[in-house]
């Protein structure tokens, strides 16, 4: 004769009565209960659907604007204006970003190393940033963050 799992909750005059500490629950006990075969199907079944399902993997978690492509980003700005600003010993309200030209840089120090400086060998996203101050053109290097900031000559 089968005996059938007890479940946790049961019922005593309409009211349900809370499990024990270290009871299994509900859904344990009936998974328990099921026979082996069903476990089975049920499990291929979960993992076929996971595998036909559409995959997020392959899909971007923001698609990109391409009329955005060449915005330099509203902190970057203000960061390399205030550097910019102090090299060239100007005020802020006297810089004007004349173009802003998304590119990658061929090492850490944007393709401009100092005379006794290591750069690291990588491809560093960044900006090039040509400002305008009494008239005269000056180009900058920017990695894409604003903290590394070059003059071009």
């Amino acid at each position: 004769m089968a005996v059938q799992p007890k479940l946790g909750l049961w019922r005593q005059r309409d009211r349900r009565v809370p499990l024990a500490p270290g009871d299994p629950g509900p859904v344990v006990q009936l998974v328990l209960g099921m026979p082996k075969k069903w476990i089975v199907v049920l499990v291929s079944a979960g993992l076929l659907l996971a595998a036909c399902s559409t995959s997020q993997a392959n899909t971007p978690d923001s698609q990109e604007n391409p009329a955005l492509e060449n915005v330099l980003p509203p902190d970057v700005a203000l960061n390399v204006q205030n550097q910019v600003s102090e090299l060239l010993g100007v005020s802020v309200e006297s810089l004007q970003i004349e173009r802003v030209e998304k590119t990658e840089w061929p090492d850490s120090c944007l393709g401009l190393p100092g005379a006794d400086e290591a750069c690291a060998e990588v491809i560093t996203p960044g900006w090039l940033l040509a400002f305008r101050v009494n008239g005269q053109e000056y180009r900058y290097r920017v990695d894409e963050t604003g903290t590394v900031i070059r003059q071009e000559s």
